[in-house]
């Protein structure tokens, strides 16, 4: 089979859902391009995969296809049509609205990443596929712990709302029981403050007074009383072995609850799994779903479930989520999933939502 996708190719969710499969899809025979533009000058693929709304000539590439018999493939990993007024990429986005809506309603099927986020594609397209995130072990090298206690976050811009979140709790734990917190990604500058400082330089006083710059002062206050250390943020290639480096004893996803986020997969947990470290998440969907250990969005809940995973036996629990993740979310055994969406073939096989006994 002869297999284009079509994206965008500097983002976690390109590495995810193309970088990923592809690997293993090429491994298994197929003919895999990862076009960034149009497609001019490429003999027709037998299956065109479209992630997210990237490309305004999506109108056009779809009408090509029907014109050609080639199978079209929509594929999004978030509801775009629910990304919060607070998002710092909500503005942008909503001249791509129609066309992310065109896509679905176009497409021959749709593929994404959860149930949840299914259940609410399948308004515009009865043919929606579950097909999980998945990581690539081979990518995923943890590195033995030592010295003080690691307690990290790893995550991307748009996140300063739900990192704020636990950081009082995390304050009051550091004071009881010394560890290091560490936090990765987010920005390329060498500080957090200096990705603000960038933002108050580049759009003037008045950031400070929208609300991705409300979200972002409200983090660093939180952050003045807490020690931490910061590593930028590093390209999607290099991304494992970064959070594999950091030697997290425990990381933690918190994640406000409101209808976008519901709608998210469990990347993190997969990741901090791989790593070797254990996850603290919200009890919120995606992660009530899938991670044993989660609080309640308050700062008495942080506070108590990080003191008892402080003192739990977390080389234990990291074996069992690692070995969740490996059985359930591996694209060695799940790329005969995307094979299946790709081909048409009837017979794909339903994903097993399985779930952990929260803790």
């Amino acid at each position: 089979m002869n297999i284009f996708f079509l994206t965008e190719t500097e983002s976690g969710c390109y590495k995810w859902r193309t970088a990923i499969p592809a690997k293993y899809l090429q491994r298994r025979g197929h003919s895999v391009q990862i076009l960034s533009n149009e497609l001019r000058g490429y003999e027709a693929p037998d299956v065109l995969v479209i992630s997210r709304a990237h490309f305004m000539e999506g109108y056009k590439i779809v009408e090509w296809c029907k014109a050609n018999s080639i199978r079209v493939v929509f594929d999004t990993d978030d509801a775009l049509d629910l990304v919060p007024r607070e998002s710092l990429y909500y503005k942008a986005l909503q001249p791509r609205i129609p066309l992310y809506e065109f896509l679905l309603e176009e497409a021959d099927a749709v593929t994404t990443t959860t149930e949840t986020l299914a259940s609410h594609l399948r308004k515009r397209n009865s043919n929606v596929i579950v097909i999980p995130n998945c990581v690539d072990p081979e990518e995923w090298k943890p590195q033995p712990r030592e010295g003080a206690i690691r307690v990290g976050w790893s995550g991307g811009t748009d996140h300063f709302t739900d990192l704020a979140m636990p950081l009082d709790a995390i304050r009051e734990v550091q004071k009881k029981r010394p560890f290091t917190f560490v936090i990765q990604g987010i920005c390329k500058e060498p500080t957090l403050e200096a990705f603000y400082d960038r933002h108050i330089r580049q759009y003037g006083t008045a950031f400070a007074t929208t609300p991705y710059g409300k979200s972002m002062k409200w983090a660093l206050t939180k952050l003045a009383g807490i020690r931490y250390e910061f590593h930028p943020a590093v390209e999607a290639a290099e991304h494992p072995q970064t959070v594999c480096g950091l030697k997290l004893d425990v990381g933690i996803a918190p994640l406000l609850d409101n209808n976008f986020n519901r709608n998210k997969s469990c990347v993190k947990f997969y990741e901090y799994a791989m790593s070797g470290a254990v996850t603290l998440a919200s009890h919120v969907l995606p992660y009530s779903a899938e991670v044993p250990t989660t609080a309640k969005n308050t700062r008495d809940w942080w506070q108590q479930k990080l003191e008892w995973i402080l003192g739990a036996d977390r080389e234990s629990m990291n074996r069992n989520e690692r070995e969740w993740v490996m059985a359930h979310r591996n694209i060695e055994s799940n790329v005969a999933l995307w094979e299946s969406a790709l081909t048409g073939n009837a017979a794909v096989a339903a994903v097993e939502e399985t779930s952990h006994e929260a803790a």
